[in-house]
């Protein structure tokens, strides 16, 4: 992202060769994807136990594995993150610019977008009562801006404020030296909430961790260092299939730790500290090395590109959709699909409309 944004942007390029690299592109078009897919299952469903336990086994099952899917997302971005930057040699005018250029533009981007997302909820009657002082402070950042999506972008913000710190920092350590403080961290800050959900479930003793993580950067800090990690071939040693097995057993207990609280009547919907989806998240990227996509990677490359645009873009199109999605005679599951379908193409759309002028793209899109 030198060169662009978090979720778009951080140029995925080889540096000797200055040629992107499709595998990069791959897995940031596959995580927009899965931010799409599961904003639109959350809208088609009611992701809580009464809902889930009142339909049929098999949408229930569909609804808690697109969701799974669909919380791969972050993880993906963030790793890129890492994997892309932590690795820069920030000297001083090199972090003077990215500031400037990148952290500024980026601030700048989700000012505009605040606004726009103000008025957009008027307009559409989400939030009919206009209060200029909690448009100021979503501005500020004081409060959260009521679209489902927006946490991201002040966490997102912050993490790069701190980005050429992390990168100095880390300049002289190799994985190895890592792979200690950063094994204690993620045990404390994604190992015990796996426990805890399991605990409460079973109406066990509550459990939780008094380990002050914040001087890590929380729970996302530790994504962005876990890709650094893979930059230093930290798993270098596993092969595709042994990759994708790894991937596919923890995706698979993400799963059972989501439906294993429905059979109390008990609801778990895994968030970004859950162990399992951190461990199959980061295998999977890793295995995006080994893959290719099908399709033209000129499509997966402009996706990529387009990425921070699309996610800027496509949860206002889900609020206004959702409802003549839900209205169709279809089954659920063909209802998420559908929903998908046409909040990507209608963001692709408005993605490239906005692209016709650079200086407006560079605003709103944070193309760089």
């Amino acid at each position: 992202m030198v060169g662009g944004n978090t979720i778009s942007t951080d140029r995925q390029t080889d540096r000797q060769t200055d040629r992107r690299v499709p595998w990069l592109d791959n897995a940031r078009a596959f995580a927009i994807l899965a931010v799409i897919l599961v904003h639109a299952t959350e809208h088609i469903y009611i992701m809580d136990a009464a809902h889930l336990n009142a339909i049929s086994l098999q949408s229930a099952l569909f609804a808690t594995i697109a969701f799974t899917i669909g919380r791969l997302g972050v993880p993906i971005f963030l790793f890129l993150t890492g994997y892309l930057l932590l690795d820069r040699k920030f000297n001083e005018d090199m972090c003077e610019k990215f500031w400037k250029r990148n952290w500024l533009g980026m601030v700048i981007t989700t000012e505009i977008w605040i606004v726009i997302y103000d008025i957009f909820l008027r307009v559409f009657h989400f939030q009919p009562h206009w209060h200029t002082m909690s448009l100021f402070k979503n501005m500020l950042f004081l409060t959260q801006v009521k679209m489902g999506h927006m946490w991201y972008m002040p966490m997102i913000i912050g993490v790069y404020l701190c980005i050429p710190f992390a990168a100095r920092s880390l300049q002289k350590l190799n994985a190895k030296t890592l792979i200690f403080p950063v094994g204690i961290l993620s045990a404390y800050a994604f190992l015990i909430p796996v426990w805890r959900v399991i605990n409460e479930t079973l109406s066990l003793t509550k459990i939780g961790s008094v380990l002050d993580l914040g001087y890590s950067g929380g729970v996302y800090g530790i994504y962005i260092i876990l890709g650094y990690c893979i930059k230093k071939g930290m798993l270098n040693f596993c092969k595709k299939k042994q990759l994708g097995i790894i991937v596919s057993i923890f995706f698979l207990l993400t799963v059972l730790l989501q439906i294993f609280p429905l059979a109390y009547r008990k609801t778990y919907n895994v968030w970004y500290d859950c162990g399992f989806l951190v461990i199959c998240g980061l295998f999977l990227f890793k295995l995006f090395s080994f893959t290719k996509f099908i399709g033209s990677q000129k499509w997966w490359t402009w996706l990529s590109r387009n990425s921070f645009g699309i996610y800027l873009i496509h949860f206002p199109l889900i609020m206004v959709l959702q409802k003549s999605a839900k209205s169709l005679p279809l089954i659920m599951p063909v209802k998420v699909i559908l929903l998908c379908g046409m909040v990507l193409a209608i963001s692709i759309l408005i993605c490239r409309g906005i692209n016709y002028f650079p200086r407006l793209s560079k605003l709103l899109l944070y193309n760089r």
